[in-house]
C-alpha cells in the first residue's frame, strides 16, 4: 500500500478494522464466546471422549452427565456444609422477634404507624444492598474496561 503525499487526500477511506485497530465490542464478545466453547469442547473431548465436532445437544448432554456424576461424588464431602432446617420452636421465636423489633427499636407508638416494620427492615438491609450494588458496579466497570462499554 502506498502512502499518499502530504498534499494528497485519499479518495476512499478504509473503514474495516485493521490489524492493529480496535476490533469493537461485538467482535470481542464473539471471540470470547468462541474461545470458551472451544475450550469446553476440548475439555469434554479429553474427559468424556465427546468428539469436538459434536452437536450442541450432544455437548449439553455430556455436560449434564458429567455434572450428575460429579454431584454423586461431591455430595458426601459437602454434606457437612449444608445448613440444617430450623425447628418449629426456633422459627416461632424468630417470627416473634421480628414482630416485636419495631416496638423495641422505635418505642410503643411505632406499632400504631403504618409501614414502620418495613422502614426499619430497609434501614437494616441498606448496608447489605449497598455491598451488592458496589459489586454490580465493579462488574459493570470491568465489563466496560474489557469490551469498551458506552462512552
Amino acid at each position: 500500500m502506498s502512502v499518499p503525499a502530504s498534499n494528497e487526500t485519499p479518495s476512499v477511506r478504509n473503514t474495516a478494522p485493521n490489524r492493529y485497530g480496535d476490533p469493537g465490542v461485538a467482535r470481542m464478545l464473539i471471540g470470547d464466546v468462541y474461545i470458551a466453547t472451544r475450550l469446553l469442547k476440548e475439555a469434554l473431548r479429553r474427559i468424556a471422549g465427546v468428539p469436538t465436532g459434536a452437536s450442541f445437544f450432544t455437548t449439553m448432554f455430556a455436560i449434564g452427565v458429567l455434572a450428575n456424576a460429579f454431584r454423586r461424588v461431591a455430595a458426601p464431602a459437602l454434606r457437612g456444609l449444608r445448613p440444617s432446617y430450623p425447628s418449629f420452636a426456633g422459627a416461632a421465636m424468630a417470627v416473634a422477634v421480628l414482630r416485636e423489633a419495631p416496638h423495641a427499636i422505635a418505642g410503643a407508638r411505632a406499632s400504631d404507624r403504618r409501614f414502620t416494620g418495613a422502614i426499619i427492615a430497609m434501614s437494616l438491609l441498606a448496608p447489605a444492598l449497598r455491598r451488592v450494588a458496589v459489586r454490580a458496579q465493579r462488574a459493570r466497570a470491568g465489563f466496560a474496561r474489557r469490551y469498551g462499554g458506552a462512552r
